[in-house]
């Protein structure tokens, strides 16, 4: 009665799913929306280039993060996912790519021999606005999943900047300067630990995962592992 009146429905493009058995429509199933080799070893974008090891973007500016990884290309549908996710909290879209890292990049991030993992924030107005916080959804599906502690207040955002979509890569890096500060309290109460897994839903030009790193070194945290869901595409 329940599947009669709330269909199963993709969680990629919201279409309703004909066949019981499948977990996304075949429309979705016939693009190719995950990652594969190669890919930048620095922020893990997709390349085309096979020979070389760092995508255009990481040679000409090296990150502080240790490694990037993603599990997803960011492009449709899984824009239109993440964004259903994001402002209208369809969370039962989260369920499937939280079922994908464990089939696709458990092994992977099980290698990282992390302490701790911690989400993206995001403004205490923005939180209050949306009532929650996507990154943490993720955060906590991967916490249980490799059986490690999440921490949301070890690092904050101070500042309640314009949204990245909306500035070219130049304007994206000045206005995340200064927006996230480390919690020192927060950090000595989570047993000060050495090498976080730093979690968020999208990566394009790296500014976000770039500033919160660097709020976090400053803290005494010695390796920053980054993981989102989405990563848009790299440069040969």
């Amino acid at each position: 009665m329940l599947s009669f009146l709330f269909p199963p429905i993709c969680p990629l493009c919201a279409k309703e799913l004909l066949d019981k058995g499948e977990h996304i429509c075949k429309s979705c199933s016939k693009k190719q929306i995950f990652i594969k080799e190669p890919t930048c070893y620095s922020c893990g974008k997709p390349m085309k280039n096979h020979e070389k090891e760092y995508c255009s973007d990481c040679r000409q500016h090296p990150k502080n993060f240790e490694r990037g990884m993603g599990l997803c290309i960011y492009q449709k549908p899984v824009t239109n996912s993440l964004a259903a996710i994001k402002y209208k909290n369809e969370r039962k879209f989260a369920k499937y790519y939280l079922e994908e890292i464990q089939k696709r990049k458990y092994r992977d991030l099980l290698q990282l021999k992390i302490d701790v993992i911690i989400p993206v924030p995001i403004h205490r107005k923005k939180r209050r606005k949306r009532g929650f916080n996507q990154a943490e959804i993720f955060a906590n599906g991967i916490a249980e999943m490799l059986n490690k502690p999440m921490y949301t207040k070890i690092v904050e955002r101070i500042h309640d900047t314009k949204p990245q979509k909306q500035l070219n890569p130049g304007e994206r890096k000045s206005n995340l300067k200064k927006a996230f500060r480390g919690n020192l309290k927060e950090y000595q109460r989570a047993g000060m630990p050495k090498r976080v897994l730093l979690v968020d839903d999208i990566y394009t030009t790296g500014s976000t995962a770039e500033a919160v790193t660097v709020a976090l070194k400053q803290l005494g945290i010695r390796e920053v592992y980054v993981f989102c869901i989405a990563i848009g595409k790299g440069f040969s």
